[in-house]
């Protein structure tokens, strides 16, 4: 009860016995005023209170009650006014009621009030077998005992608030730091239902995210079943149900009696629980829900510390979808949905450490489309994209769930079939050529986008590059047998294919080109294959087609093709050029041009060869092109080239660290680079 509605009590001056009662009392005071210091728990103070008492007063019995003591209407008078009572023996049974009145056993009772903080806590019922009425100073001495116990006690309530405090603090910082380690939105989630069970002691915990259809399913949990992981809670059913229906916190000290129960109870033995919403992006998303063992009630502290938990989880979950999004743009082809060249990469190496650790078979299918140029020329570039999108959509219908699916290039497609042995992957891949087939597009000469189909399959010591690699063998030879067919990686298809590039002169012509090079310039040694597979990869990567790419790996292997009538004095100088050496060495992009353009097989490429050396500004050389004039194997070859060079040891000049060549692209795209190209080299280069 409230202090300020008491009026002080007048001083009584204490006479001569008083005096001695006095006397008799100083003792007892001085060490219950002991114990109010030092004193560990509730317990133990009220036990000395109770002796002190009984010494100090001759009492014959001491009963501490509650503030509200069912039948004793004298106890609650008492806890009501502040004020001391005194009962006489024809009104201890009546006002205390028969159970502690035959407990006091008294002819004489004394109530008196342990008040602290403006409240009456508890009421102390002083009983002694006389029936001699209580003199005034004995009622101030059991009012001095009763204030100084219940000093103790404040001091241990007080105590008791700033450590629960302190380990909410704690909780709170704990769970902070928790729900931070991660990105990942499950991993949040179990984080938030095991720190907030934790925070308030809390015997069961857990999240429900709020389904599509409205129901609450149970997606995160702390010491709960197995059977409870994917439970599907109504809206009202339960403490969690119950804080989805009206969008607040809800507590119960009753949870069976008070609580709409679920159907089909999993978390058995819950007696009591609190439960509070959680929101973001402007909507009530799920409900963080703790359960309690036994009866008790939730004190406001702890609800406060579970919405704060609660809402630090909420910016977490939020962060972790921001992050899921763009992780998911990060990895996924934006025309088609599926996964792009860079994220099949990484699921290409997962897959073959998992078969190589469940020795399980693993298969890859590479897809390429035939003609997909005369799509664009003929249809327009609408219909090409709506081509790209329908063979998305078969490559989906034809696989399993847990098949990988990517556009891997402009327009190619890669497969990748875990469990799969040979002859299912081929199956696999004759079905979709004939569902390509049957939704391809018709052009002037008839139907067009057909496609070609290489399929490879794993073996122990493969790498991910090799897989893909022996796939691109086994569809570069469906390509040049006649296109819309599929061949299979193995001896016999790299025995013909090894036939038909032998009657066919360019790729003969463009080692017999390399080798020269090689002989002529040992720095190119090398060099020119980092270049190759550099710009391979960023020509992929830019989504260009399988004929370009190829074009541009050939490119970048010759791009230094005229160095072979650069003099050999030019080539081997240690040191920098003087003005007329430099331009002697600036004619090779012009004379690898006239090289190439003398062998028909390999005129395609003498542009790209020629204009390596431009620059996106306009200040490059021969022809000082800019921007997109430049051809784009061009383009593409100038960034691999200058990285390659960049970390090569020169006789002029240390190698550049990896990070510093990778600043120097970020410095000068725009101006001596394409920034698209620049941004491609750095995500194959892992720096993006």
């Amino acid at each position: 009860m409230k202090w300020w509605a008491l009026r002080p009590k007048a001083v009584i001056p204490l006479t001569t016995a008083s005096t001695s009662r006095a006397h008799v009392a100083h003792a007892p005071l001085r060490r219950l005023s002991e114990a109010a210091l030092s004193a560990c728990g509730d317990g133990e103070l009220l036990a000395l209170f109770a002796a002190e008492a009984r010494g100090a007063l001759a009492l014959d019995a001491v009963e501490i009650s509650g503030a509200a003591e069912p039948g004793a209407t004298a106890v609650g008078h008492v806890a009501a006014t502040a004020r001391t009572l005194a009962l006489d023996a024809a009104r201890i049974a009546p006002e205390l009621g028969p159970a502690l009145a035959a407990r006091l056993a008294a002819a004489a009772a004394l109530l008196v009030p342990l008040a602290w903080a403006g409240d009456v806590r508890h009421v102390a019922i002083l009983g002694r077998r006389g029936a001699l009425p209580w003199t005034p100073d004995e009622i101030l001495i059991a009012e001095t005992l009763a204030n100084q116990a219940a000093l103790g006690l404040a001091r241990l309530e007080s105590e008791h608030r700033r450590v629960v405090q302190a380990e909410r603090d704690a909780a709170l910082a704990r769970a902070a730091h928790a729900l931070n380690v991660s990105l990942e939105l499950q991993a949040v989630l179990d984080t938030l239902a095991r720190e907030a069970g934790l925070a308030v002691g809390g015997a069961v915990s857990g999240v429900y995210l709020v389904d599509d259809d409205g129901a609450a399913l149970a997606t995160a949990g702390h010491n709960v079943p197995d059977e409870w992981f994917g439970y599907r809670l109504e809206v009202g059913e339960g403490i969690a149900g119950q804080v989805l229906a009206d969008g607040r916190p809800v507590t119960t000290s009753d949870y069976l009696d008070e609580m709409t129960l679920p159907g089909h109870s999993v978390l058995p033995g819950v007696r009591s629980g609190v439960g509070v919403p959680m929101r973001w992006n402007g909507e009530l998303r799920g409900a963080l829900s703790i359960g309690f063992l036994d009866h008790r009630m939730v004190a406001a502290e702890d609800l406060h510390v579970l919405e704060a938990i609660a809402d630090l989880a909420v910016v977490a979950c939020h962060n972790a979808e921001a992050y899921d999004d763009v992780r998911t743009a990060a990895s996924t082809d934006a025309l088609t949905g599926l996964l792009n060249h860079g994220a099949m990469q990484v699921r290409v190496r997962e897959e073959i450490a998992r078969a190589a650790r469940e020795e399980q078979p693993l298969c890859c299918v590479l897809i390429d489309l035939d003609d997909f140029k005369r799509v664009n020329d003929e249809l327009g570039h609408p219909a090409g994209d709506a081509l790209l999108r329908r063979v998305a959509d078969a490559l989906r219908a034809e696989v399993r769930p847990y098949d990988q699916v990517a556009r891997y290039g402009g327009d190619e497609f890669v497969l990748v079939l875990p469990g799969s042995a040979e002859h299912a992957a081929r199956a696999v891949a004759e079905r979709v050529r004939a569902r390509v087939h049957s939704g391809a597009p018709r052009g002037q000469d008839g139907p067009m986008g057909d496609c070609s189909i290489g399929v490879s399959a794993w073996e122990r010591g493969m790498s991910a590059d090799d897989l893909l690699a022996a796939a691109d063998r086994a569809l570069l030879l469906a390509k040049r047998t006649g296109k819309g067919r599929v061949a299979v990686a193995n001896p016999d298809a790299e025995e013909e294919l090894a036939r038909l590039q032998h009657s066919d002169g360019s790729p003969a012509a463009v080692q017999a080109l390399a080798a020269a090079i090689d002989a002529r310039d040992d720095y190119t040694h090398g060099h020119s294959e980092q270049v190759v597979r550099l710009a391979t990869s960023v020509a992929m990567l830019l989504g260009l087609t399988r004929e370009t790419v190829e074009r541009v790996g050939h490119a970048a292997l010759l791009h230094d093709v005229g160095k072979l009538a650069i003099p050999f004095e030019i080539l081997r100088k240690d040191g920098t050029l003087d003005d007329a050496e430099w331009n002697v060495m600036a004619q090779h992009p012009v004379i690898g041009e006239g090289i190439l353009r003398r062998l028909p097989q390999l005129a395609p490429i003498a542009p790209i060869v020629r204009h390596e050396h431009e620059h996106w500004d306009g200040s490059g050389y021969p022809d000082g092109l800019a921007g997109a004039q430049i051809p784009i194997g061009s383009r593409i070859i100038l960034a691999c080239d200058a990285y390659v060079a960049m970390i090569a040891r020169r006789p002029y000049r240390r190698a550049l660290r990896r990070s510093a060549a990778v600043g120097e692209l970020r410095a000068r795209a725009g101006t001596q680079f394409d920034p698209e190209v620049v941004a491609a080299l750095l995500d194959v280069l892992g720096s993006g």
